[in-house]
């Protein structure tokens, strides 16, 4: 029973993915012709998330979608300053089919004794999934303000497969940026 619920579980999440968009309708996004990207942040203790490789693949997706929107990169004198961040947090499930998350970089969930495995044991067990997010920001340069922001949720098996999916998951959200015309 419990491993029936395990894979539903899993199963359901597999499939979550989901995304939202938003912007200020007031601003005039083809009038905004030079971005600069700032370094992004990955908020996770998996290394294999959390790591310089990654965060060039997702600047890497984000400065490709926005130039082909018909945008120019321009460090000296932006029209807009994109941001971006990423977490991400692993989870097993436990007796009843319970989801924990997974802390890393102490085996535990923050409590002293250890996040109970799926077999209710003190060990942390195997990641049954992992669920990320990924958020990007777009404000003016002068005044600085939030024009649009994206926010995709992702659902993996793992926080190394996060990593590698959060390059696509920019893409797809920057895909509904009201860009310039090329």
């Amino acid at each position: 029973m419990i491993l029936l619920a395990a894979l539903v579980l899993t199963s359901a999440l597999a499939l979550a993915d989901d995304h939202n968009v938003d912007y200020d309708k007031s601003v005039d996004f083809s009038k905004l012709i030079k971005f600069v990207i700032r370094p992004g942040k990955i908020d996770s203790s998996r290394q294999e998330l959390n790591n310089a490789i990654v965060l060039e693949r997702i600047t890497d997706a984000v400065r490709a979608a926005l130039l082909s929107k018909g945008l120019m990169e321009d460090a000296a004198q932006p029209d807009v300053i994109v941001e971006f961040t990423a977490s991400g947090v692993d989870y097993n499930v436990g007796p009843g089919g319970i989801a924990n998350p997974i802390n890393a970089s102490r085996g535990d969930r923050g409590g002293s004794r250890g996040a109970l495995g799926p077999d209710g044991t003190g060990e942390r067990g195997p990641v049954d999934f992992s669920i990320g997010t990924l958020v990007v920001d777009v404000k003016t340069a002068q005044p600085s303000s939030l024009i649009w922001r994206g926010v995709y949720h992702d659902n993996e098996k793992n926080s190394a497969k996060l990593g590698q999916k959060f390059p696509d998951d920019a893409k797809k959200l920057l895909a509904e940026f009201p860009g310039r015309k090329k």
